[in-house]
């Protein structure tokens, strides 16, 4: 059960009408391009990511949702017409400017790893989930589903515990395909196999 300090540290999740809410003027992102794919995500995850707002309208955080939210309003089977909203009336002004700027520029602070965004990736293609609302390119998931399909391509099989040739196993010789009946081992100094085939009184180096 959480205690009274932490539950009065949790932040408050309100449902409001888009109309209350007021886009910051000097928003520096420019973001009307992505507008049709938020889109996308919205109608296929809902909108689980809540606005940041001061008590006046003004959004602090969630422009791009919120213009995609306006221009999907309500279709059968969802409506984006009231979201959640969070209040964010305790900070200073200069403190909603600053976090403007490193809500959207912490996103570049990470990197990938190649290998495992392809296999999540390839695992995502493999379910037919449609790969657009990753949120990637079609090219940079062209391009990381071929380094996954090049990785499994190069997976070498592991080595048995005991390897082992038995009589009827083909191997393929410069002469032909052989039916290898039985192999010896030579020598340990001269390090080689004296392999039999055809005639047992025959043998060949």
């Amino acid at each position: 059960m959480l205690s009274q300090e932490t539950a009065a540290q949790a932040p408050h999740v309100q449902i409001w009408h888009i109309d209350k809410l007021v886009v910051y003027a000097r928003n520096p992102r420019k973001n009307d391009a992505a507008v049709d794919r938020m889109c996308g995500s919205l109608r296929e995850f809902g909108f689980k990511i809540p606005v940041l707002a001061r008590s006046d309208g003004e959004v602090v955080d969630g422009h791009l949702r919120l213009k995609a939210a306006r221009k999907l309003g309500s279709w059968p089977g969802g409506d984006t017409s009231s979201i959640p909203v969070i209040l964010c009336d305790e900070w200073t002004e200069a403190q909603v400017k600053a976090f403007r700027l490193l809500v959207n520029r912490s996103a570049t602070w990470a990197a990938w790893d190649d290998e495992l965004l392809a296999l999540e990736l390839q695992e995502l293609s493999e379910a037919d989930f449609d790969l657009s609302l990753t949120g990637f390119d079609q090219k940079e998931i062209d391009d990381f589903l071929l380094v996954a399909d090049d990785d499994h391509a190069n997976t070498v099989p592991p080595v048995p515990d005991n390897p082992v040739s038995r009589p009827g196993d083909l191997e393929s010789a410069a002469m032909g395909v052989v039916n290898i009946s039985y192999c010896v081992p030579m020598q340990p100094a001269r390090k080689r196999w004296h392999v039999y085939w055809g005639n047992a009184n025959q043998s060949s180096w």
